[in-house]
Parts: structure tokens; sequence; C-alpha cells
């Protein structure tokens, strides 16, 4: 009698592991959701960086890219010195004060 019971109670337990396992389910394009609640994306993406970086094999030499400034041409006589070195000599008198 113990034996039948124990036998007994053995399948209904086994049958009740059975019926709750859950069935496969078919393939979707939904992402998976794993146990965290968090969609998983099973595509993999692959970024090329090289594909990304600037042309290394070309030389830019400064001449293309800095502009030359303008070129100055001073006059310069007894006239223009004696009027600038009287100014320069009146304002560093009124600065030395």
């Amino acid at each position: 009698m113990k034996k039948n019971l124990i036998i007994l109670c053995t399948l209904l337990m086994l049958t009740s592991v059975l019926l709750a396992q859950q069935a496969n389910q078919q393939a979707t394009n939904q992402p998976n959701v794993n146990a965290e609640g968090v969609f998983v994306d099973e595509d993999v993406i692959d970024i090329e960086v090289r594909s990304m970086a600037p042309v290394s094999g070309i030389y830019k030499s400064k001449a293309d890219t800095f502009m030359a400034s303008g070129k100055y041409r001073f006059m310069l006589d007894d006239k223009i010195i004696e009027d600038n070195s009287e100014l320069l000599l009146n304002k560093w008198l009124k600065e030395s004060k």
C-alpha cells in the first residue's frame, strides 16, 4: 500500500512538471526580452573605424593653408621722421611726468 502511494505521488508530480513546461514558440521578428525586461536584439552591427579616419596619404603643404600677409612699403624721408619723432617725444615726456 505504501509503495503504491509513493508511486502514485511521484507520477502526479512528474505529470504536473511535464504539463507546466512551456511549449516552444515559433521564431518571430520581434526582439527577445531577457529576465530584466530588457529587449535584446540579436543583429550584429559592424562599425568600421578606418573608413571614418581622414586620409593620411595626402600631404598638404603649409603654403596651401596659410594666407600670406600683405607687403607694406614704407616711404621714409627726413620730414616724416621729424614729425613722428617730435610726436613720440611729446608723448614720452607726458607719460614720464
